[in-house]
């Protein structure tokens, strides 16, 4: 009797060790992605911001300093759809944010569906949906592991980043359509506007901030990190004469389409979304019950600006103190309507960028510009000298070249010597540092960084015929601004912050990939991992019982 006591008191004790050890899961995960955020912007602002955004976010939670994406291409909608699935393109199949179709010989939209169609704007005649999406992600899981009592509803500015972070299942996803300034969604969730979205475009604030003025938020010299306002590296908007401060956002919309392009190259579009995030939380049921809600939020704004005036610019600072501003808005919302120890957020970017190659030729970095037409040019007259003159190549996008499959099996000709004798070639011209074949990376096993990324972006179905990888420096038909793709580190490398309810206080500089994060999201929640994930749970940032 006295063993069956003390065996019993044993396991007693083990599976209470296991239940203190499991911690319950939130009421609400909010899920920040921040588009074009490469690591270096979060500590290089870091004195600028206030204490309740950003600040708030690191100094209570878990910083991961050491994140970067697996995979290339670096780019908004395979970033949105990699953190979520947590696995890279090979798998969940969004190879770009468009590609060549060889079913349908044409160019794809990542999220274009025929059947479907827009809810909110009947003008618009193809709809969206998550279909091209292949992968189950952490919104779809937490649906399935509740029944789907959960809530889950994505936000965001581009119809892209919305769809591929709410998958399949989810309740909503919405967006900013830039001709109206309403925010919109597809018959792929309802077939009309919730009630409280209809009150939300009713207050027309697109159409407030277009009222606006862009001017510095702060004087002048607390920017001590940026070129020069007037600068030769930054795109002027039609009705400028000069890239400077202020832009009169009234006096600008005239003059450039859509309506709220101006708009969309502002901050106040990460006010707009903010002020929608905020509408939900204090007029919807999410997080007010005790089955977890998701709430994704995707702040876009960060990427137009940063394209228009480079990561040096005086306009991405600003446009990263108001986002301070916006995410603190957002935090005491949530600590308001949801609770403060009733919530877990986690905030990352869907890829980083590049300084403007001129900006480094000028200052004797190697860098340069790759022109496409140029490339594309050589690429079709070098084949037609080999093989004789005919459509050899269907399409070349994404740094990639298809070719017509069908024509070359009519020549009795083999694909992979083609394939070889194009990718030859491409390392002959100036600015192209690698080339691989399709062959190569359905053959091969790539353990190598640069290689191993271009692998994880290809997909046998999808994908083209031969891949390159550019020089360190160089992009394709750089002029003003700058953009990203690549898979080096300033396009790969970005933060990644957990907050709230089971989340440690520190920071993290182990290595992690962006996959990592679908899967830390899962066990914080206690779903299981999306279907393809191919990461793991962040360990460190798991607070202990």
């Amino acid at each position: 009797m006295k063993k069956i006591t003390f065996f019993t008191g044993l396991l007693f004790t083990a599976i209470f060790s296991i239940n203190a050890q499991i911690n319950k899961p939130p009421r609400l995960l909010v899920g920040i992605v921040v588009d074009q955020m490469r690591e270096d912007f979060l500590l290089r602002y870091y004195d600028q911001y206030s204490n309740d955004g950003f600040k708030r976010l690191v100094n209570q939670g878990t910083l991961c300093r050491n994140v970067q994406f697996n995979y290339t291409p670096t780019i908004t909608a395979v970033g949105h759809a990699s953190i979520y699935a947590g696995t890279t393109p090979k798998y969940h199949g969004i190879i770009g944010n468009s590609w060549y179709n060889r079913n349908s010989k044409k160019v794809v939209y990542c999220v274009t569906d025929s059947t479907e169609k827009i809810v909110g704007n009947e003008n618009i005649s193809v709809g969206v949906s998550p279909r091209n999406l292949l992968t189950t992600n952490i919104s779809d899981e937490l649906k399935i592991a509740t029944n789907k009592k959960s809530k889950v509803i994505s936000l965001s500015t581009k119809d892209r980043a919305a769809v591929l972070t709410a998958g399949h299942m989810a309740d909503g996803a919405f967006w900013l359509d830039l001709t109206t300034g309403n925010y919109v969604t597809s018959t792929f969730y309802m077939d009309k506007l919730p009630e409280w979205l209809v009150q939300f475009n009713n207050q027309k604030l697109a159409f407030k901030y277009l009222e606006k003025e862009w001017n510095l938020l702060k004087p002048i010299e607390s920017y001590p990190n940026c070129l020069n306002d007037d600068n030769n590296y930054e795109e002027i908007l039609n009705g400028k004469q000069r890239p400077t401060f202020p832009y009169n956002l009234k006096e600008l919309t005239p003059l450039n389409n859509p309506y709220f392009e101006v708009l969309n190259r502002s901050p106040f579009s990460n006010s707009l979304l903010a002020d929608l995030a905020v509408h939900i939380l204090k007029n919807t049921d999410m997080g007010k019950d005790q089955t977890t809600d998701m709430l994704n939020i995707c702040f876009s704004a960060t990427d137009p600006v940063g394209h228009t005036y480079g990561p040096l610019s005086l306009e991405i600072n600003d446009t990263y103190l108001r986002l301070d501003l916006e995410i603190a808005r957002v935090l005491k919302a949530l600590d308001e309507y949801v609770g403060k120890d009733n919530y877990t957020l986690f905030l990352t970017a869907d890829h980083g960028v590049g300084e403007n190659p001129q900006y480094l030729i000028d200052n004797k970095v190697p860098a340069g510009s790759l022109d496409e037409k140029l490339i594309y040019e050589g690429a079709v007259q070098h084949l037609n000298q080999k093989l004789g003159n005919s459509q050899w190549i269907v399409a070349y996008r994404n740094d990639q070249f298809y070719f017509d499959h069908e024509l070359i099996e009519k020549n009795k000709l083999v694909l992979n010597n083609i394939q070889d004798m194009l990718a030859a070639f491409l390392l002959t011209q100036n600015g192209i540092a690698e080339t691989y074949t399709a062959w190569q990376l359905m053959q091969n096993e790539y353990t190598e960084s640069l290689a191993a990324k271009l692998q994880m972006g290809f997909n046998f179905k999808l994908s083209g015929d031969v891949r390159y990888l550019m020089q360190p420096g160089w992009y394709a038909n750089m002029g003003v601004g700058a953009t990203h793709n690549t898979a080096y580190m300033y396009d790969s490398h970005v933060p990644v912050i957990f907050y709230g309810k089971g989340v440690a206080q520190g920071v993290s500089y182990e290595y992690h990939t962006i996959t990592d994060v679908a899967p830390t999201v899962s066990t914080l929640l206690n779903i299981k991992f999306p279907s393809a994930t191919s990461g793991k749970p962040i360990t460190e940032i798991f607070k202990k019982p």
